[in-house]
């Protein structure tokens, strides 16, 4: 089986802007001003990573990969709205 090279697939490219953008967010969740911008910057990150993936599941046709981002995204989704109603909660004692 010869493998092809990751950047001749044009999937490939998208998984490099994926990673370079989640690079660039990394900021935010470093130094965002709030703690709110930190949570949505994380999010963020963790729905590129499940597209990111997806995606190689595709190009290595591995397909057990989908099920790994399925769950990754569904302990996102679960984790921000814990975390928005801690910050809920925390709004309303100050």
């Amino acid at each position: 089986m010869v493998e092809e090279n990751i950047l001749v697939n044009p999937f490939g490219w998208g998984v490099i802007v994926l990673i370079s953008t989640s690079v660039m967010l990394m900021y935010r969740v470093l130094f965002g001003p709030t703690l709110p911008d930190r949570v949505v910057g994380l999010n963020t990150i963790t729905t590129k990573v499940v597209v990111i993936i997806a995606i190689l599941s595709v190009i290595n046709k591995q397909y057990f990969l989908v099920d790994l981002a399925v769950v990754l995204l569904m302990v996102n989704a679960v984790g921000g709205l814990i975390l928005a109603k801690y910050l809920e909660r925390r709004g309303r004692r100050d």
